[in-house]
């Protein structure tokens, strides 16, 4: 039998390429989001869902208990909020943007995984992932992104390291640039290559860390090769 997993941060991008493709794997699939898209998604995929703003650790609650009475347990919780990327400097990140965007990338993974933590520390067992960012990202992006996705990064180890104790897997995929359609993917993938690349081995990588017995703390990156093409800074 599949695994329940709730995915957390339903946008037009990576969260709904998730969704798909986890309910097609045969997945028991719930949606969290606050945004209007989860329902469109929901509708498509065919599973439920629960409006929820992530950054409201009383909403996930609530949100975990009507995805716990949904499918009658859960196994995995993997959360994919994100937002605020951009290139710009220091400069032109105004404190406000900047405490948004960690807040967004990072309360979130804090706030799902300690909302489903009672249940998986009953269960003695499950599954907590985050989404953190490959260093191609890093470099690219503005200050409170870069914090607010390494936040996620040191979390997952932390995490990983307090709760091996209860049989609970921590994890993180370190996406490149996803594309979001197909104006901004090309058909033919080249590796190394400064671009956006599709979300489906990134998919896979998920459903691969969802179902690992032996996988915890790790960050795995997931982006084509181009972190490899950086200057080492010697």
């Amino acid at each position: 039998m599949k695994s329940n997993i709730v995915i957390a941060g339903i946008g037009k991008g990576m969260g709904s390429s998730l969704a798909y493709y986890l309910k097609d794997a045969g997945y028991n699939v719930f949606l969290i989001s606050r945004g209007s898209n989860v329902k469109e998604v929901a509708g498509k995929a065919g599973c439920e869902f629960y409006n929820a703003d992530l950054n409201s650790y009383p909403q996930c609650v609530e949100a975990i208990k009507a995805a716990d009475r949904t499918m009658g347990g859960i196994d995995a919780v993997v959360n994919v909020a994100g937002n605020y990327y951009s290139n710009q400097s220091i400069e032109e990140t105004e404190p406000e943007m900047f405490m948004d965007a960690i807040l967004n990338n990072a309360r979130t993974f804090y706030n799902i995984a300690r909302a489903a933590l009672p249940l998986l520390k009953r269960q003695k067992h499950g599954s907590i992932i985050g989404f953190s960012a490959s260093e191609n990202v890093y470099y690219n992006s503005n200050p409170g992104y870069a914090s607010g996705k390494g936040a996620v990064y040191f979390m997952v180890k932390s995490l990983a390291r307090e709760l091996i104790k209860y049989n609970i897997k921590v994890n993180g995929v370190a996406p490149g640039f996803i594309g979001k359609n197909d104006d901004e993917i090309k058909s033919n993938i080249e590796l190394g290559i400064a671009r956006r690349y599709p979300p489906d081995d990134i998919n896979r990588t998920v459903e691969f860390l969802i179902n690992s017995e032996m996988v915890t703390g790790e960050i795995i990156p997931v982006a084509g090769g181009h972190d490899i093409n950086l200057n080492s800074g010697i």
